[in-house]
């Protein structure tokens, strides 16, 4: 009787802890990748840019009907990068690794079943076993390995807020480049425009033997020096455009509207000036070290508690072919002598190290590059006055010199070169106003001013 009884109830044990098995498993389904490239075009560009981590990016209210502003730009490729697209696929990652490493160990079932076999003068009975078991060893590691994974959470979500900052600021330096080459254009074409006049004029005056043939192949020669300008300025616009395009997602070639160059505010430059003390706490890819150090920290420590003695417990019921049960308790530990997790310390001691050493050495660097872009404004500034107080007197030299030219007072080659020295200013002046921009867009990522700036510090 107590055999009938004992089968069907380690077999009804045995089907509970598989039907509990196959309910806990998750399922697969497959994703076949795409078979072709996948673009946007405008109209798909999403424009609800209130989910953005940057305020003053938030804040931007995006028509995409109207020429795009510097911002707007910046805002559309945080909202629609493809890279970040991917990039942000790896806080699932992360998240998913912190959600595995707070995970319990499985308790082990064991079952087994033995029959007498032959004739035997004593009574017999099947015999069998039933076993549970569960490491602890776990427990003790688990907090520092739970720690572990929240900090590297944390590590990839600056990691892609400064990738996103990264993007913001590649976004403004490509639309700063296509203006500037846009603004750089326009007065090509003028200086093109009064060459071209001008070629006219000499050529009629040329057939009607006033002027000799020299005057009017010195301005084909101008004139043909300006389209190679302006035809490499257009290679260089296209590819702007071209690396905007890809910011944001869009098909190669897709027209964008740009509107022109910001105005800067000296207050934005002392105000990233002023930040330079405290970058570690300001940018997110220091922060993202930092992090990364302090999960490292809790590796270490997981690694020093791993060296105590792994330990298991189990409890067992059984019942031999004499029909004597019997009720067991065990316990196992390995005895930490020849390893002890002291390979596991030395590494995790040594991949500390070389994480300090890297972050010390960032913020070295960090400081260095927000110094020189400092100094480097200040010379672009310095330039732009120098600049613009020359261009009066250029521009009314090249006045007086084509007045003097048509009196015969000076030669043609001096007349073009005065008129080529302001073309030069005026090229200087709108390079120089490019560069001021660029460099302040720079230094206020490395910084975390400007559209970077939290909204408390605003």
């Amino acid at each position: 009787m107590k055999t009938s009884i004992a089968i069907p109830l380690a077999r009804c044990v045995t089907s509970l802890v598989l039907c509990g098995l196959l309910f806990a498993c998750a399922s697969y389904r497959p994703r076949p990748l795409p078979t072709q490239e996948q673009w946007s075009d405008r109209a798909q560009l999403r424009v609800d840019a209130r989910d953005i981590a940057l305020p003053a990016l938030a804040a931007q209210r995006i028509d995409l009907d109207a020429p795009w502003t510097m911002q707007a730009v910046a805002a559309l490729a945080v909202l629609n990068s493809p890279a970040l697209r991917d990039a942000r696929d790896e806080v699932g990652v992360a998240r998913a690794q912190a959600f595995a490493a707070g995970l319990l160990p499985d308790p082990q079932f064991s079952a087994s079943r033995r029959i007498p076999q032959g004739n035997s003068g004593s009574p017999t009975t099947t015999a069998y076993n039933l076993g549970l078991s569960l490491s602890v060893s776990s427990l003790i590691t688990r907090g520092a390995a739970v720690s572990a994974g929240r900090a590297h959470v944390r590590q990839v979500n600056l990691q892609i807020l400064w990738q996103e900052w990264q993007t913001a600021a590649a976004a403004e330096a490509d639309y700063v480049a296509a203006v500037g080459l846009r603004e750089r254009g326009a007065l090509l074409r003028a200086q093109r425009d009064a060459v071209l006049k001008r070629l006219r004029r000499d050529r009629s005056e040329q057939k009607a033997g006033i002027e000799p043939r020299t005057t009017a192949d010195a301005d084909l020669v101008e004139l043909q020096a300006l389209q190679q300008q302006l035809a490499a300025d257009a290679r260089q616009r296209q590819a702007r455009r071209a690396e905007l395009n890809a910011l944001l997602g869009l098909r190669p070639g897709t027209p964008l509207k740009l509107a022109g160059l910001p105005r800067l505010d000296p207050a934005a430059v002392r105000a990233a000036a002023a930040a330079l003390h405290h970058l570690g706490t300001i940018r997110p890819d220091l922060m993202a070290l930092r992090a990364g150090y302090q999960s490292q920290e809790q590796k270490l420590r997981e690694a020093v508690l791993s060296q105590f003695p792994s330990v298991g417990i189990s409890i067992s019921h059984a019942r031999d072919t004499s029909d004597v049960n019997t009720v067991g308790f065990g316990i196992t530990f390995s005895l930490p002598i020849f390893n002890g997790s002291r390979g596991a310390i030395a590494v995790q001691t040594a991949t500390r190290q070389a994480l300090y050493d890297g972050y010390a050495l960032r913020l070295r660097q960090s400081r260095a590059e927000v110094e020189q872009l400092l100094a480097d404004i200040r010379l672009l500034r310095q330039q732009h006055a120098t600049l613009r107080a020359a261009l009066p007197a250029l521009r009314a030299a090249a006045q007086a010199t084509e007045a003097a030219l048509r009196q015969g007072d000076v030669t043609l080659p001096q007349a073009q070169a005065q008129r080529r020295a302001l073309l030069d200013q005026r090229l200087a002046l709108q390079a120089n106003a490019q560069q001021l921009v660029q460099q302040t867009v720079a230094l206020q990522l490395l910084t975390g001013r400007g559209v970077f700036a939290p909204a408390s510090a605003r």
